[in-house]
């Protein structure tokens, strides 16, 4: 089973979907933490993520997870057949992807939806959680759009390989597949 799981930041995303993770019954249970902490500008780390990854790895302690912290080429991990996986998150995995200094824009979407397919054929079910970055109404330099326009088609093919999609809207599940 692939569950699809999207909504905008602070929107309770995470918790949901480790509550959902926590119900499956498989043996083994694996979070994949794909963000990345960037430098700033001028050279410091950035300090707000540094407060989500710890607030994150809090909400975690105690669950049995198995949690693998990985930027990039996730679908080079191993899993059991039977096991449950979530990567937390399509967006920022993305960015890693996309931004990293030895990456490349060029078949980005290509390599990460085959990276999808091959994880859901891994293991028995597969939770992928995405941001909801589209309703601010900026326009954005050509690199951004280029980010936001990826983002989006991953979403929506991704969507239509899903058993379920999930819209999560102040706490709330919204079943929209």
């Amino acid at each position: 089973m692939m569950i699809l799981i999207c909504g905008s930041s602070g929107s309770g995303k995470s918790k949901f979907t480790e509550d959902l993770l926590e119900k499956f019954k498989s043996e083994k249970k694996f979070y994949v933490a794909a963000s990345k902490i960037f430098a700033m500008p001028d050279g410091r780390q950035d300090l707000e993520m540094l407060e989500r990854i710890k607030k994150h790895k809090a909400m975690r302690a105690g669950k049995n997870f198995i949690t693998i912290e990985r930027e990039k080429n996730l679908g080079g991990l191993n899993f059991p057949e039977s096991s449950s996986v979530l990567i937390e998150s399509l967006t920022a995995w993305l960015a890693n992807e996309m931004f990293d200094s030895n990456g490349g824009q060029e078949k980005i979407f290509e390599k990460i939806f085959d990276d999808i397919q091959t994880l859901k054929a891994k293991c028995e079910n597969l939770i992928l959680v995405s941001d909801d970055i589209f309703s601010d109404g900026i326009i954005y330099d050509d690199s951004t759009e280029f980010y936001r326009k990826t983002l989006a088609a991953l979403m929506i093919k991704s969507a239509s390989i899903s058993n379920k999609v999930i819209e999560i809207f102040s706490g709330l599940p919204v079943y929209l597949k």
